[in-house]
């Protein structure tokens, strides 16, 4: 070969390592964690605000990748040509096809991907600077080529505009995260309680009618004293006649203040505003509604106007940090196992606290308590001994008190 055929060949070297160096580069810039970017940006690692700022145009960067790899590829090909033609004659073109074409696939595409597509980050930052310099060089080009494609995504109908993640996706790296580790278990549970929130109405964790402790407006002091030392509540829904016209609510703090001086307490203007909410609000609007207002109890309205129960701050914050337990709580939770395939439960629990605690599945479409869930299920007050079966559990009535289910024993199919 003469002196100038090994430069070529030597040339050839240059641009199969050029265009290695645009294949690796595509791969690894374009597989790089955004999330991973904006940390490294938080903790001041060198280069990473410039490659965020890189990564903010995919379009800009993926263009002038695409323009200087098919430049390379085709000063390639027409040099591999050319070396071939003149050493082998006819034979030259078929040569340049059959020696060329894997060389490009192996060395150029498939070797430097696998590479980049391993060790993301490491690359990223390696062809940070020669990228920048490709980009600046190519400049009129990317814009034309970029502008072409803009106008043609555009004819399409092509939307350009997707969210970095989705909701599902990122439940799907809170589950990945959990399982490997990262994540404790009770984290999950937090962060899982948070996406729940917006799915969930107020009826779903409000505590019912029938379990609220209210006190009359015309209550004198003692009255209510005696009360708020018996309750291991600290705020009550002030009433006139029945739970259906409440008028205020009152914290125990405010009753305490009058204890030395009674005779000057009046109910009516130590009570507080009522704040009053649907039943089928959003529970994630409500907490809004908690923090904007800087309460911490609401009264909940069936759709006549009918006053369904209350829901507290606290009810809100079990649903992502789980029950919240204080001094005076029971460390019952209404659920009394008998077998390991059979428990004694209260009627009264409710059904995603009964779902969480078990494992369980049991639909909250018709009812919210178990007891309300086998009235569904029997269409009528039960007796004692009467039993339904549901999704292939067996709830029996064990205790019934007029109209009231206080008692349900819970057969299941498997020991849990």
């Amino acid at each position: 070969m003469t002196e100038d055929q090994w430069y070529r060949l030597l040339l050839m070297g240059v641009l199969f390592v050029m265009s290695a160096f645009f294949s690796g580069s595509e791969t690894a810039l374009l597989a790089l964690d955004r999330l991973r970017v904006k940390y490294l940006v938080e903790k001041k690692r060198r280069g990473a605000k410039e490659l965020e700022k890189l990564l903010d145009n995919p379009e800009w960067l993926l263009g002038g990748i695409l323009v200087g790899n098919n430049l390379v590829n085709i000063a390639l090909s027409v040099f591999a040509t050319t070396f071939f033609v003149e050493l082998y004659g006819d034979y030259g073109d078929l040569l340049t096809i059959v020696l060329l074409t894997p060389l490009l696939l192996i060395v150029s595409e498939v070797c430097p991907k696998t590479y980049a597509a391993r060790r993301a980050e490491v690359v990223s930052f390696r062809v940070l600077r020669p990228i920048q310099f490709v980009l600046w060089i190519l400049a009129p080009v990317i814009w034309l080529v970029t502008g072409i494609s803009s106008l043609v995504t555009r004819l399409f109908k092509v939307d350009p505009t997707v969210g970095m993640l989705s909701a599902d996706e990122i439940k799907t790296i809170i589950a990945i995260g959990a399982k490997s580790g990262t994540l404790a278990r009770e984290q999950r549970r937090m962060l899982d309680g948070v996406f729940e929130l917006s799915q969930l109405r107020v009826r779903d964790l409000m505590i019912p009618r029938t379990e609220v402790k209210g006190v009359e407006v015309d209550a004198t002091f003692s009255e209510l004293l005696k009360q708020v030392k018996r309750s291991t509540h600290s705020r009550f829904p002030v009433y006139k006649g029945t739970l259906d016209n409440i008028l205020g609510v009152i914290h125990s703090k405010d009753v305490l203040r009058y204890v030395e001086c009674p005779h000057n307490f009046d109910m009516h203007s130590v009570m507080r505003r009522p704040y009053f909410v649907p039943e089928a609000k959003q529970v994630e609007a409500l907490l809004l509604a908690f923090r904007r207002r800087r309460i911490h109890l609401a009264v909940v309205l069936d759709e006549y106007g009918g006053v369904e129960g209350i829901v507290t701050l606290e009810d809100v914050l079990e649903e992502i940090v789980g029950e919240i337990r204080d001094e005076y709580d029971n460390e019952e939770v209404g659920i009394t196992p008998i077998t390991p395939q059979r428990f004694l439960v209260d009627g009264g629990i409710g059904l995603r606290q009964l779902n969480r605690h078990l494992g369980l599945h049991l639909s909250e479409e018709d009812a919210t308590t178990l007891a309300g869930l086998m009235l569904c299920c029997l269409g009528q007050i039960p007796v004692e001994g009467a039993e339904c079966v549901i999704d292939d559990i067996v709830l029996i009535a064990r205790k019934v008190d007029q109209q009231r289910i206080d008692q349900i024993e819970l057969c299941l199919e498997h020991p849990r």
